[in-house]
């Protein structure tokens, strides 16, 4: 009996000592065991960063209702433009009815083309794959430098966006002063520099007393001592432009027209005897002797005009929306202004739009794009800006009080613009034969 109740005491030992074991075992196990984790929320990349999974390979499988679902979704658009602060109200006021029309935030940072494009590049150094900009308005220089740098977004806009295809194949491809596009660039607006002269003094076209070729310019400024000027070609477009014009009619535009380009060839063309028998520099050099202030040029395009308002000169080259802001402004009077092209005809620079290689909202920016080649849109900036518009009905719509004001040119190809607009003649300027001739002018005229 006892030792049955030693056997059972043995028992209940073991037992108690199995549970104590099972009890410390199992905090151990809890205190061992991982914590219970609270749910994560995830968060909606913010509009400056958002993508939509577009990409230079991808843009090419989406209908353009999905690309334009994809901008609602990106949310905004931001617009880099060169200029003034007449162009930023212009596009200021285009950005808000896009704006308007699509509900995507619409901003225009306004600053030059040079910084622009160098902040680009800095990007592409850095290696920073989400940008500031999205589209940016360029000519042909920062568009050469920005594809050699491989800054902007390799897709051609020209397959891509429906309302490209209203802009003339040639001007789309070779626009920019005859640099190839590929399609990476979309002419948005179409410059026209033309001779601006006294109306009042000369007459009435095409009765006035004008050189109507630049071939009868050199004979006209003799005649009229110290009444023609052209700006310093490095100092404003309207006289490299201008210079562009007088080395085509010596030399013909065949000479120019998607030629390929060396310094050789440039000097071998510049320096012989063109058309007035004289070589260009010669010839610049005679046309000086007659000018206003011989061996002083003006500063710009505003400080050609603005000899030209005082009364020191009647003829000169100019930019058309220069004139009509100084109409517009009250510093021009209309009454003095008149504008033609001579024969054969003056270059066209068709600036343009890139979208950036790291556009932050890649999708808006077709979007953007398609909407500034609107037909509507394309006569709002004529009117303003003092531009042709690069799509053909565009003209159509431009109001028919800003079509009187003289600043236009009287005598556009064929008298109607749909018809110079589908047959030209479009004059581009050659972008390596024009910054050559710019350089050696300083040398050849400037300082001589």
């Amino acid at each position: 009996m006892a030792k049955q109740e030693n056997k059972n005491k043995q028992l209940a030992t073991l037992i108690a000592v199995a549970i104590i074991f099972l009890i410390i075992g199992y905090g151990i196990a809890l205190l061992l065991a991982p914590k219970p984790t609270t749910p994560t929320t995830t968060t909606t990349p913010s509009p400056t960063t958002q993508t939509t999974g577009i990409n230079e390979k991808t843009v090419y499988t989406y209908s353009w209702s999905d690309i334009e679902a994809m901008a609602k979704k990106e949310g905004k658009v931001v617009f880099a433009i060169f200029g003034g602060t007449h162009e930023q109200d212009v596009f200021n006021h285009v950005c808000q009815n896009f704006q308007a029309k699509y509900g995507i935030e619409c901003q225009v940072v306004l600053g030059d083309w040079y910084s622009t494009v160098q902040a680009l590049i800095a990007d592409k150094q850095a290696g920073k794959t989400v940008g500031q900009y999205d589209v940016v308005f360029l000519w042909s220089l920062p568009f050469k430098m920005a594809k050699e740098n491989g800054v902007l977004w390799d897709v051609n806009l020209r397959e891509i966006i429906p309302n490209a295809k209203k802009v003339p194949l040639l001007a789309n491809m070779f626009g920019t002063d005859m640099y190839p596009t590929d399609g990476r660039y979309i002419p948005i607006v179409w410059w026209q520099v033309v001779m601006l002269y006294r109306k009042d003094i000369l007459g009435q076209w095409p009765n006035a007393d004008v050189p109507k070729s630049l071939d009868q310019l050199l004979d006209w400024v003799k005649k009229h001592p110290g009444k023609f000027t052209y700006c310093d070609p490095n100092k404003g477009g309207s006289g490299h432009t201008f210079l562009m014009a007088l080395l085509y009619s010596q030399y013909g535009y065949d000479k120019f027209s998607f030629a390929g380009y060396s310094e050789q060839r440039a000097h071998d063309i510049m320096y012989s005897p063109g058309k007035s028998g004289m070589n260009f520099w010669d010839y610049l050099n005679e046309i000086e002797k007659y000018m206003y202030q011989p061996g002083n040029y003006p500063q710009g395009n505003v400080a050609a005009i603005q000899l030209f308002e005082a009364g020191e000169v009647w003829l000169e080259p100019q930019w058309i929306d220069t004139v009509l802001a100084e109409i517009n402004e009250g510093r021009l009077k209309p009454e003095w202004v008149g504008m033609y092209i001579p024969d054969p005809g003056m270059p066209e620079p068709w600036d343009g739009v890139i979208v950036a290689f790291n556009a932050p909202h890649k999708a808006a920016a077709l979007l953007f794009i398609n909407y500034l080649l609107e037909d509507d849109v394309q006569a709002y900036i004529a009117a303003n800006e003092g531009t042709f518009p690069v799509v053909p009905k565009a003209w159509d719509l431009v109001p028919a009080d800003v079509k009187k004001n003289p600043a236009w040119p009287v005598n556009i190809p064929y008298g109607n613009f749909t018809a110079w607009f589908y047959y030209g003649p479009f004059y581009f300027r050659h972008a390596e034969y024009m910054n050559y001739m710019m350089q050696k002018w300083i040398d050849e005229v400037a300082k001589k």
